[in-house]
């Protein structure tokens, strides 16, 4: 998936004091001013997950102090507590997670160079690969299924998802706000596609190192089933995680690059209904832009402070922890795509999100294609 550059810096949104916090990937930071006017600071420091506190000096190693000014004792300070839901989070309906993911309905972001093609050839699956980018990490991660000669079956399908049937692709995801912004230097386009799948399509689910299929009741496909009818495979599910160089969860640190969740369409023959400009489509950007509106002034007192790194790396390690989320943050973190700088949960990433959908508003001019039927 891609992403979108225009976005406000993150310092701007705390402190000036406070940056360093961002920049340690510290879990909460507040500074404040001692009785004498002295700036002083203080830190939650902890390990993911510890709930450790410690205190921190802005004046640290390497610093040097004039002589002529005090500085008070630190003010231990607790990180600050996101208020307890008393109803339903704003993301509740749209958390995700891979014990549930057979789906139909999808979105894709694409440029206005795409959408006049779409417009003009009623093409849906054009590109191999996204310019400059190559196929993308997924297809790394199943070409190495698709060689391995211990599980037969599951090397098979690999190689079928990895060759013909999904040659020609698009990333999509649940809910557009969720992969508009992307990652910080791309974009993705604010034209948006709504595709649906046909009821009996399988999807492919690539996570943790291992390849399984699930029909639409989210039972799993045995894989010998799945090479007798290879046609049925209409999505694919792909997570970054541990095994193919995202975070590493086990234990008290998590550590890894950058994680990140997506589906893969490409089986034509899968593709029930796709559209694009229609009145509900519109719809759909309307009420993503009133949930994020909402949800704004609901974590303006207690944003995010980490580093957009250790954020990342925190919010993939819940995503399978299952439960009813305990905060409005932790919802928003659960319908992640893309837990990028550009989603950080402070309230300049949600205002310029909100922004961006605002731009990506249109008047109707649908197009509707049903495959099989012009």
């Amino acid at each position: 998936m891609v992403g979108r550059s225009r976005v406000l810096g993150l310092e701007r949104a705390f402190a000036p004091g406070a940056v360093a916090c961002l920049v340690l990937g510290v879990g909460a930071c507040v500074v404040e001013t001692g009785p004498s006017g002295t700036v002083v600071g203080s830190t939650g420091v902890s390990g993911f997950g510890s709930g450790g506190t410690a205190p921190f000096l802005p004046v640290g190693s390497g610093a040097t102090i004039d002589p002529g000014i005090v500085v008070e004792p630190p003010i231990l300070v607790q990180p600050c507590s996101p208020p307890a839901l008393t109803g339903s989070a704003v993301f509740a309906d749209q958390m995700f997670d891979a014990t549930r993911v057979a789906r139909r309905e999808f979105f894709s972001w694409t440029t206005d160079e795409q959408a006049a093609e779409l417009r003009r050839d009623h093409v849906l699956f054009t590109r191999s690969e996204r310019p400059g980018m190559g196929p993308g990490n997924a297809f790394q991660v199943i070409q190495s299924l698709a060689m391995d000669g211990e599980q037969p079956d599951r090397a098979a399908v690999a190689r079928l998802i990895g060759g013909e049937l999904f040659a020609k692709a698009r990333f999509a995801w649940l809910e557009p706000w969720a992969t508009r912004m992307g990652w910080p230097g791309e974009d993705y386009g604010g034209n948006l596609l709504r595709i649906v799948l046909k009821p009996e399509a399988w999807v492919a689910v690539i996570q943790n190192g291992d390849l399984a299929v699930f029909d639409e009741q989210n039972q799993h496909v045995p894989l010998p089933d799945v090479l007798a009818t290879p046609t049925r495979l209409g999505a694919i599910f792909y997570e970054k995680g541990a095994t193919s160089g995202g975070p590493s969860c086990g234990g008290s640190f998590v550590s890894g690059a950058n994680g990140y969740r997506e589906f893969i369409l490409g089986n034509l023959a899968m593709v029930d209904e796709w559209s694009l400009g229609t009145q509900q489509i519109r719809d759909r950007l309307s009420a993503n832009i009133e949930q994020l509106t909402t949800f704004l002034p609901r974590i303006r007192s207690c944003p995010v402070t980490s580093s957009a790194q250790q954020w990342n790396l925190a919010v993939v390690c819940r995503w399978d922890l299952g439960g009813l989320p305990s905060t409005e943050s932790e919802a928003y973190e659960r319908a992640l795509a893309i837990p990028s700088d550009n989603y950080l949960a402070v309230p300049e990433r949600i205002a310029a999100m909100i922004e961006t959908l605002q731009g990506d508003l249109f008047e109707p001019d649908p197009l509707v294609v049903t495959p099989g039927s012009q």
